[in-house]
């Protein structure tokens, strides 16, 4: 569960494209079910036209939260060659508004739970579901995963002691280069598998390097929670760390190839 954001995107100045449906966790949901893996993306959203464009890229998997008095949260992206900017209109809309009562029982029927760090930075409650969520979850015997997925500068000391905290309860940690680093936390120091994302160098498995085949890339954006929905799914599925990270590399590397980070379709 986490945030639920509606982008635009462009390239340069010039115009902006969309509206797309997206957020790191509802990315990770959306490719997860297109990969066949049974899906619940717990969310907030408006009642205007992109909470529409929010149910209709998730489909089957959305879980959403509409408020009344918050609009659904949207997210400007400008590409600058490989480089990104970023205008979030996240704090004080619907994505931040989810209570702990929006889970249900879901926590305690999944077999794996997904986080991303991203859901700590923009308030409360989501940053309280979020952590509820993982922690029932983890209690009730799901596997556990974790996306650091923040700009370090963007966290309030409270959020960074909560994420540290959850690495340390994770059974999978997915950051992509620097992140660990960053946030001053050992890989060794962690019980989980850790798999770092390079992007287009690929991957690492606890010392093991996968190499990524070179792609036409077209969009980028929501490749680091492509990978983990590639990565989770074949976990499902009985594959060991490397092999499910092959299969993470392989969904993202087809997914760049399509505009919008919730587009991508597998046969």
């Amino acid at each position: 569960m986490g945030e639920a954001i509606v982008v635009y995107q462009r390239h340069d100045d010039g115009p902006f494209t969309g509206p797309w449906p997206s957020g790191a966790p509802a990315i990770s949901s959306y490719v997860a079910s297109q990969l066949g893996v049974e899906v619940a993306f717990v969310g907030g959203v408006g009642r205007d036209e992109h909470a529409k464009v929010m149910a209709d890229g998730l489909g089957a998997a959305a879980h959403l939260v509409v408020s009344d008095d918050r609009p659904t949260a949207t997210a400007y992206i400008t590409y600058h060659g490989e480089d990104r900017s970023f205008d979030f209109r996240v704090v004080g809309s619907a994505a931040a508004a989810v209570p702990s009562s929006a889970l249900g029982d879901l926590p305690e029927r999944a077999r794996w739970v997904h986080l991303s760090g991203s859901a700590l930075i923009f308030g409360e409650p989501l940053a309280a579901t979020a952590l509820e969520a993982v922690r029932r979850g983890k209690a009730a015997g799901a596997t556990i995963s974790v996306d650091p997925n923040v700009r370090v500068e963007a966290l309030t000391e409270a959020g960074r002691s909560a994420l540290i905290a959850v690495l340390h309860d994770a059974d999978v940690v997915l950051p992509s280069e620097g992140e660990l680093e960053a946030l001053g936390v050992d890989p060794a120091g962690l019980n989980a598998v850790v798999c770092t994302t390079y992007g287009a160098a690929g991957a690492e498995v606890n010392g093991v390097r996968v190499e990524a085949p070179p792609v036409d890339a077209i969009d980028t954006d929501g490749a680091g929670d492509t990978f983990a929905a590639g990565f989770i799914a074949a976990s499902l599925d009985g594959a060991d760390p490397v092999a499910a990270a092959r299969n993470g590399i392989r969904v993202a590397g087809r997914a760049v190839t399509v505009a919008g980070p919730m587009t991508v379709t597998f046969d």
